[in-house]
């Protein structure tokens, strides 16, 4: 229901954006044609995940020709009624949402250090929305934990004398510092902050998505007492995404 309520407000703002109170188009905000067709992609995106009734929807927007007239009042009053139809379908449960599974982004300069790892990460990385998709959270949430730690560890070993200087870095008694092979998840994450391979706030969030990963033993699911649903998952995948993100523009 939240995805209904989010996409129709959003068709709802765009209607406004495109047509005036008397139902004409809305020229005077869309001063080119390349200011509209930035709509219809709009548009389009919105559709696009829609199932059901409104499906036949998408298929008739992506193939009309009006959005092909070289006149941005018809483009205009075609995306108009297009966000009117759907709005209808909509509000008399006419649409469904599909579950979508994004590929993995490329990873192949974190795991150079790993040869074998990347199709493996890769594969996880769609193995994970699968879980999420199909109300698996648990399995989901120990994947994307997994898909963390397994490109931290490919970065502290291509880059082992940064970490091993690393304060962070976990010692034997003696001092000196253990193999990256041996460090624990939460050392890679805290030495990742430390190198400022992974933003502060994103180290946090990482140790929390850790900890849903440590699930993965029965004694701690029993004794937390955790009970992950999709708000969890999606909470886990924006982290694990984030992180992705700053290690692939800071690592070299």
């Amino acid at each position: 229901m939240e995805d209904v309520r989010t996409t129709r407000k959003l068709l709802t703002q765009i209607l406004e954006e495109v047509a005036l109170l008397d139902g004409s188009a809305a020229l005077d905000r869309f001063p080119s044609l390349r200011h509209v067709d930035a709509k219809v992609r709009e548009i389009r995106t919105i559709l696009k995940p829609i199932s059901g009734a409104i499906g036949s929807l998408y298929s008739d927007f992506e193939t009309d020709a009006d959005f092909q007239a070289n006149s941005r009042r018809v483009r205009l009053e075609a995306l108009a009624n297009y966000c009117r139809s759907a709005i209808r379908f909509l509000d008399h449960g006419g649409g469904k949402f599909e579950k979508t599974v994004t590929p993995c982004p490329s990873i192949a300069k974190l795991t150079r250090a790993a040869p074998g790892l990347e199709a493996i990460l890769q594969a996880r990385w769609l193995e994970a929305q699968t879980c999420q998709n199909a109300g698996a959270y648990l399995a989901a949430v120990i994947l994307m934990g997994s898909i963390l730690e397994g490109l931290l560890l490919a970065a502290a070993s291509e880059h082992r004398p940064v970490c091993y200087r690393a304060a962070q870095a976990p010692k034997r008694k003696d001092g000196t510092v253990l193999p990256v092979e041996e460090w624990k998840l939460t050392h890679l994450i805290d030495v990742a902050v430390e190198a400022s391979w992974i933003k502060t706030d994103r180290g946090k969030f990482s140790h929390a998505l850790r900890e849903s990963r440590n699930i993965v033993h029965p004694w701690e699911h029993m004794t937390s007492k955790a009970d992950f649903d999709e708000a969890t998952c999606k909470t886990c995948w924006h982290v694990l995404n984030a992180s992705v993100e700053d290690l692939l523009q800071a690592v070299s």
